[in-house]
């Protein structure tokens, strides 16, 4: 039994289409904002931003592509593509947090100087925009979404902390050394966040029970539907995160109606967000 359900992966679409177009006005005030001012500091977190850009538009073109339905060559569907963006996703961010780390830590023996004015102007703009994107992304169920709230939530981090660190510079020149440290605080807070969001994406890539199925409590309520004498052959893996396939086989009493065990275990799937279904009566 295959049940269609596509909504999360239209609604993380329109999402990330939000957070997309969002990101790249942004990144056309930080050019700006960066020029204006001759700020490099500025001008570096552009290149950042920018990643940022095209990381939401792969994930929103694959969040797009999970909504397609089954075909002769995909018979799952294609909601594995959502799995495969934060995949992909992850690694990119992680790989960037890297190069920040790269670039940031010799800037802690040898600080360049910066413009305290226009890193507060940028900064406040900055809070504002990236918090609008987590506020329409927090309640996202999708690896794809939460890859991409992670790596908002950090820009969100780092801009307050540009913010703190200009109003700092404005009165201490000699507090340079404390916008690398902070690159530095950002860069491993990504590492961290977005290399466990690879670490459970590769999970369901690798067709793991899902984290959020009791398989004991779901196997007791099971034997507990009257006809069923025991479980055999039971597989349970997800297809993005969110929604389950399922197989196994059921030893029943043939006095009872097999449709009506059937149905009740179908109603007990649901709960689970299992989606395709295929039992086998012994």
């Amino acid at each position: 039994m295959r049940i269609d359900t596509h909504h999360h992966h239209k609604k993380a679409g329109e999402n990330l289409a939000f957070v997309f177009f969002m990101n790249l006005i942004f990144n056309i005030i930080v050019i700006v904002g960066g020029l204006a001012t001759n700020s490099m500091a500025i001008l570096a977190d552009c290149i950042h931003d920018m990643s940022d850009t095209i990381s939401i538009a792969l994930a929103w073109a694959l969040e797009r592509v999970a909504q397609k339905n089954s075909t002769d060559k995909y018979s799952y569907g294609y909601q594995r593509f959502s799995i495969l963006g934060a995949v992909i996703i992850s690694v990119f961010v992680i790989v960037m947090a890297f190069i920040i780390l790269k670039e940031a830590i010799p800037r802690l023996f040898a600080p360049e100087g910066v413009d305290a004015g226009g890193m507060l102007l940028v900064a406040i703009v900055g809070i504002i925009f990236k918090s609008i994107s987590v506020h329409r992304l927090h309640k996202g169920e999708t690896f794809n979404e939460k890859a991409i709230l992670f790596h908002q939530l950090g820009d969100v981090f780092e801009w307050v902390a540009i913010l703190i660190l200009s109003l700092v510079l404005m009165f201490w020149d000699g507090a340079s050394y404390l916008d690398p440290f902070v690159s530095i605080g950002i860069a491993l807070w990504l590492i961290f966040n977005l290399g466990r969001n690879l670490y459970k994406s590769v999970e369901v890539l690798l067709q793991k029970t899902p984290d959020n199925f009791d398989v004991d409590e779901f196997k007791e309520l099971i034997l507990a539907v009257d006809g069923v004498r025991d479980i055999e052959d039971f597989h349970v893996w997800s297809l993005d995160g969110i929604d389950s396939v399922m197989t196994l086989k059921v030893g029943v009493d043939f006095g009872r109606d097999v449709s009506e065990i059937k149905k009740e275990i179908y109603n007990i799937s649901n709960r689970y967000h299992v989606v395709d279904i295929t039992i086998e009566i012994d």
